[in-house]
């Protein structure tokens, strides 16, 4: 019968040491332990490898030819422990990611920064994608996991689940008349240029949903398709705009500010990936940040559990 790795290692370790009680020694077990793996040895080979010569061992010429083999085949088993600590400390790793472009200004730039902080030899592969492209490059192995507005199709071969809440709010230049206003109703909206994203997306349907519940009748006079571009467009003072609260989160807007609105509206955040094989450790590791980030950054969680779970209808052809 073929040795196994414990047993070759025992072999080894008595050709170095020479003795049964060094060997033990060296593999940090009892002599008896290291006694019985040798009979084992000789049992399965069916020949002597070591001589009982004057109460010492001496390796028969078939032990030296076989220890000639043996440190190739250590080293090979040190390379794979050294390569497996690396990949559980995140050395020679690369992680690859996508998103929807709303998260790419602030809630995923932040969460780098504190996986980079853990893991600083972790490279990664970052890309901010419409749906209609975030979607394939998960599912063709381009990417390792997904943050996604909307969750995929029953009929895509991937995996979804809703990790966290996002709240949708209205961003308005500082100097607007709304920017001393506590919160924002669809009827303040009434009069003002109005940014929002397009009706074929699910953004669009959740603000249309968000009007027609108050009785309110608003045409958009400026449609985008991401968080980035209205923020732009505030900025500038063109108008006002619906936006995800996380899209931009940061400790300074640039003369915009963000107003809550009456009543709150929030959506899922889903994490897809390729349901083909598990996420990687280093995955998970990222994961687990970002839930820390919604949880410690985010608006009142409290608040955002007692809101109803508002799913985007999936429209392959909607893009956010």
């Amino acid at each position: 019968m073929p040795l196994n790795l414990r047993q070759i290692e025992v072999f080894h370790a008595i050709m170095i040491a020479g003795s049964l009680s060094g060997a033990a020694r060296m593999l940090s077990v009892s002599q008896p332990a290291v006694s019985r793996v040798l009979a084992t040895i000789e049992n399965r080979l069916r020949m002597l490898v070591f001589e009982r010569v004057r109460g010492r061992l001496q390796p028969t010429p078939e032990a030296r030819r076989l220890f000639s083999e043996v440190e190739s085949i250590l080293e090979g088993v040190r390379r794979f422990n050294a390569l497996a600590t690396d990949l559980a400390g995140g050395a020679h790793v690369e992680l690859s990611l996508v998103s929807s472009p709303s998260y790419s200004e602030w809630l995923i730039p932040v969460t780098i920064r504190r996986f980079r902080a853990r893991f600083p030899d972790v490279r990664i592969k970052y890309r901010p994608l419409p749906f209609d492209s975030l979607l394939p490059h998960v599912l063709l192995g381009h990417a390792d996991l997904a943050i996604s507005t909307m969750p995929p199709p029953p009929s895509a071969n991937a995996a979804a689940r809703p990790i966290g809440h996002c709240f949708i709010e209205c961003a308005v230049p500082e100097s607007h008349p709304l920017a001393t206003a506590d919160v924002v109703s669809a009827a303040d909206l009434v009069g003002h240029t109005f940014i929002s994203y397009g009706r074929d997306t699910p953004f669009g349907r959740l603000s249309a949903e968000f009007f027609a519940a108050a009785g309110v009748l608003l045409q958009v006079d400026i449609e985008i398709r991401s968080t980035p571009e209205a923020m732009g467009l505030v900025r500038e003072g063109v108008g006002v705009a619906l936006i995800e609260a996380f899209g931009a989160r940061r400790s300074s807007h640039d003369g915009v500010v963000l107003k809550p609105l009456a009543p709150a509206l929030s959506h899922p955040i889903y994490l897809v990936h390729t349901n083909v094989s598990p996420l990687s450790a280093m995955a998970k590791a990222f994961v687990d940040i970002f839930k820390r980030v919604l949880k410690e950054e985010g608006r009142d969680t409290a608040i955002a559990s007692t809101l109803p779970e508002q799913s985007p209808t999936v429209d392959p052809a909607g893009r956010r």
